[in-house]
């Protein structure tokens, strides 16, 4: 029987839904396609704060070296990054319908700072809006090491079989399943609320 619910955050409950602040950053500073994404999310400092090691200011700040910007440049660059993303206040609504039936939890891949970045900017509490947020960089390991999710699994109190875990990496939503976690591996365009639906009628 499933008894949590379990979200991703970035690419399942915030979603760059338009590419085009990006895309003009990457023809802008003549990146290749992607380049911007790849830049921010994959440089070795994003991949140190995703596991707390480094502030998320050390990410900027080498986006800032390899592309020459001033402190007003890299402001704009930020916002144009940033631009395109939209909380899929349907599917929160959703999940915050379920915390009367099922644990409700976030298990986020996320830079240092994140759980106030949240707060501030989207209003997504611990305590109110879910149960328990669980961030990579405070838990000092990402998905998909599969001690994150046996620390999900501890901080739930809930055996693997008993969690439903919504993800848009394959190999996160293939770590869980090894363990026995119920995944849903979230597409854009998928009706993920009626899928979370339909698992529930099922169990």
């Amino acid at each position: 029987m499933i008894k949590a619910i379990v979200f991703d955050i970035g690419g399942v409950l915030i979603r760059t839904e338009d590419q085009t602040g990006r895309q003009m950053l990457e023809e802008k500073y003549q990146l290749p396609s992607g380049g911007a994404d790849d830049l921010v999310f994959n440089s070795p400092p994003a991949v140190e704060s995703t596991v707390g090691l480094v502030e998320r200011e050390m990410i900027w700040q080498h986006v800032a070296e390899q592309l020459s910007l001033t402190p007003h440049e890299l402001k704009a660059f930020k916002v144009a990054f940033w631009g395109g993303d939209q909380i899929d206040r349907k599917l929160l609504e959703h999940l915050e319908s379920l915390k009367k039936t099922h644990i409700t939890a976030l298990l986020s891949n996320a830079w240092m700072n994140t759980r106030q970045y949240l707060a501030d900017q989207f209003q997504i509490i611990e305590g109110t809006t879910v149960d328990y947020i669980l961030i990579s960089s405070e838990l000092g390991t990402a998905k998909p090491d599969k001690k994150v999710y046996h620390i999900l699994a501890e901080t739930l109190q809930c055996n693997f079989d008993q969690i439903l875990f919504v993800d848009d990496f394959i190999e996160n939503i293939q770590a869980a399943q090894e363990l026995g976690i119920k995944t849903i591996h979230y597409q854009p365009g998928m009706d993920l609320i009626r899928q979370i639906k339909s698992m529930l009628n099922q169990d």
